[in-house]
């Protein structure tokens, strides 16, 4: 297939955007991090938006009637949602927060989206940060008693401004409005409607239509179900489409002043870290890009910032130390092993970490690998710390792993483990709560983080900045998100497929399937035929979970592999027919399918 340009496009290219785009426009889109490159566009319905939402939160024009039907969609939440706050209107205030410097040629059109909601209990406060364009002398004449102005004597910063807001407000709610952006008139009855639906709800967000300058129609529709991983890896989650409560305000602070650029990232992001935050599918904000010559947008840096924040996350997330849980049920973790002797060690010592209690045993199923790592296997054997089986060819993963999973303790649940894995803490704790408690569980898998600057890591996550880690379990490649909750906390997504990178199996669950197929699906394809037996003949589910973090390093076993002579070989049959050489066929009873060919 060819394109109107007769090149052929690339597998993940999104589709219908337009393809002509100025050369200075191209220059600002990418320093927004919203080039149409980043866009994936795979869904016919609702529920398929919600679910390609996740990956990819950014929607291009020309808009095709299939996404146009789940913009309507949003429209008719937004009117359920309004209707649910007209019951605790006259209970419930909203203290708005607008910081503005020099903003005398679009302050107004932002007051008036406030003084025009339909919610009407409501407080703005104005802080006028050291203005002198004439921005002071309007604000002091606007006649509304729900307007309250604070004046900086100097320009003191944006994140400065915001705190002076949010220690004078009294709402139960805070919002956030910048003085070149605007609201729909029932953006906060929807909120508010929202937070009355979800009872636990710390803080949620809406979508937001993407402008450029003043044109009248937008360029872009940004709305993400919440992806606590993909937030970690860049920001989709824009302040002015952001609700939060009192409470999360008193329990983490404001704006960090020290910041000049991603201020509302660094919040979000320990929002994240502290707070129960749901996504909310309406429309109701307005980004303008360019409308204004002094927005942060426009401040050099963004990539010294961006390292900033994340290294503050880094730090924060080092003094939680929350320490290592004891499990309720003994696990055994399968490991298939060939060569890379670097990432086994490190895998299996990321394991002891985590094995205080004695509760896990480690099954390491090595294929015909080279001295050095025998002797390492066979010196930690020795010390207890595994048990082993040594192939004298190799047999592939799955056949690896059923012989793991054979001489495992019976009593205990499974985990089927990459040898390239490193298990950070409370993975597998998390891993086996989510496996007892979750409904018609058959599988659970962690987030799947690859390394920086990995090759695959847009295929299966376009938005995302590949230069950081990320997770791919949630996937576009694979395409296996299903059934995502309309308000999505990002907690737990179900799956149709997981690869078995790292996978929990309770034992119960594993005893009455048929197990891994290791006849038809020598080295892969064994984890997608195991994921439709679980789904379509145990009618059991597929569970991915946010709060268990595995890393994912860069498959050296399968690069040695393909190092080897093809044709003809071994690896010819493994890796890239996924079959077995008549000699070994015949040895282990199994027989060619007439179909595979």
């Amino acid at each position: 297939m060819t394109n109107k340009t007769g090149k052929s496009p690339s597998k993940y290219a999104p589709k219908d955007i337009p393809r002509k785009v100025g050369i200075k426009m191209k220059l600002k889109l990418k320093n927004w991090g919203i080039l149409p490159e980043n866009q994936h566009r795979n869904f016919n319905d609702f529920s398929g938006f919600l679910a390609n939402s996740i990956i990819s939160p950014v929607i291009y024009s020309p808009f095709r009637e299939q996404d146009k039907r789940c913009f309507a969609t949003m429209e008719n939440l937004t009117r359920h949602l309004t209707g649910l706050s007209n019951t605790v209107q006259d209970k419930i205030m909203v203290s708005i927060v607008m910081p503005i410097h020099n903003r005398i040629d679009t302050v107004n059109i932002a007051i008036d989206s406030v003084l025009e909601q339909t919610y009407k209990n409501f407080e703005l406060i104005i802080v006028d940060d050291g203005s002198d364009d004439g921005t002071k002398e309007l604000v002091d004449n606007l006649d509304d008693p729900r307007i309250n102005t604070i004046h900086n004597e100097s320009c003191r910063g944006v994140s400065n401004a915001r705190n002076q807001g949010l220690k004078s407000s009294k709402g139960k709610y805070i919002a956030y409005l910048d003085s070149d952006n605007l609201w729909d008139s029932r953006y906060l009855a929807a909120m508010v409607g929202a937070f009355t639906m979800l009872d636990d709800a710390d803080a949620v967000y809406g979508g937001q239509l993407l402008f450029k300058g003043n044109k009248k129609n937008p360029f872009a529709v940004r709305f993400g179900s919440f992806n606590r991983s993909l937030l970690n890896n860049r920001n989709y989650i824009d302040l002015n489409a952001l609700c939060h409560t009192r409470e999360l305000y008193n329990r983490i602070g404001g704006f960090d002043e020290s910041l000049v650029r991603l201020v509302d990232y660094d919040l979000i992001m320990r929002m994240s870290e502290n707070a129960q935050i749901y996504s909310v599918p309406v429309l109701l904000s307005h980004y303008y890009y360019d409308r204004a010559p002094n927005t942060i947008t426009n401040i050099p840096g963004y990539v010294e910032y961006l390292e900033i924040v994340r290294k503050k996350r880094s730090e924060r997330l080092m003094k939680l130390n929350p320490g290592h849980d004891k499990l309720d049920h003994g696990v055994s973790i399968i490991i298939p092993s060939y060569e890379a002797i670097d990432d086994i060690k490190e895998c299996i010592n990321s394991l002891h970490d985590h094995n205080s209690e004695n509760s896990i045993e480690i099954v390491v199923v090595d294929n015909s690998s080279g001295q050095e790592l025998i002797n390492y296997l066979d010196e930690i054997e020795a010390e207890g710390k595994i048990k082993l089986i040594k192939n004298e060819i190799n047999y592939g993963f799955t056949y690896a792993v059923n012989q793991g999973i054979e001489i495992s303790n019976p009593d205990n649940d499974i985990i089927i483990m990459n040898n390239d894995a490193i298990v950070t803490d409370s993975a597998i704790y998390n891993l086996q709560k989510a496996a007892y408690q979750l409904q018609d569980c058959g599988i659970v898998v962690p987030q799947q983080v690859l390394p920086a600057d990995t090759k695959t890591i847009n295929a299966h996550v376009p938005f995302a900045y590949s230069q950081y880690e990320c997770d791919v379990n949630l996937s576009a490649a694979h395409e296996n998100i299903v059934n995502v909750s309309t308000f999505h906390s990002g907690d737990v997504v179900e799956l149709s497929f997981a690869p078995f990178f790292c996978a929990y199996i309770k034992r119960d669950v594993y005893d009455n399937s048929v197990g891994l197929d290791a006849e038809y699906g020598r080295h892969y394809r064994s984890d997608r035929i195991f994921c439709n037996y679980i789904r379509h003949i145990m009618n059991l589910k597929i569970y991915y979970i946010a709060d268990a973090v595995v890393y994912h390093k860069l498959q050296r076993s399968t690069d040695l592999l393909r190092s080897k002579p093809k044709k003809g070989s071994s690896f010819e049959y493994m890796f890239k027919k996924n079959q077995w050489d008549p000699e070994l066929a015949s040895k282990l009873g199994y027989k060619k399918p007439l179909w595979d060919f």
